[in-house]
């Protein structure tokens, strides 16, 4: 069954982000070549280091959402940042969770005048990335 999207969300330390529309994460996994002469010309890799990093845009509210106020206070600090990201929920209520800290990376700010001024803050996590089930 498809998983509805707008059931989603996403917390920085605890408080939700309640401006958040978009979530994106990119979990990435590094190998290195352990190919010698005894593989027949094939060639052979080992997993080494894994990475995640991705993006939360929002509707910008002037700092009224004090999940917004913290994620640009985690850019202007430098200080890692604990975030939580939750897919919305399946027809059987389950969500997926994932949590780790992570690093604001950019804020770009778009002001359009036809629209509204939506921010999109870049991360890159620093440490494990522990995906979880909700029920």
């Amino acid at each position: 069954m498809a998983i509805k999207g707008f059931q989603g969300s996403c917390t920085i330390g605890g408080t939700v982000i309640t401006e958040a529309k978009i979530w994106s994460l990119d979990i990435s996994q590094e190998t290195a070549d352990t190919t010698n002469f005894s593989g027949n010309g094939w060639k052979t890799s080992e997993a080494t280091l894994k990475a995640w990093s991705g993006s939360i845009t929002v509707l910008y509210d002037g700092g009224a959402d004090s999940g917004q106020s913290s994620l640009i206070d985690g850019i202007t600090s430098g200080e890692s940042v604990a975030l939580e990201l939750l897919t919305g929920a399946t027809g059987s209520g389950a969500a997926e969770k994932f949590a780790g800290n992570a690093i604001i990376t950019t804020m770009p700010i778009t002001n359009d005048v036809n629209g509204i001024i939506e921010v999109q803050f870049s991360f890159e996590g620093t440490g494990a990335l522990t995906p979880s089930a909700i029920a």
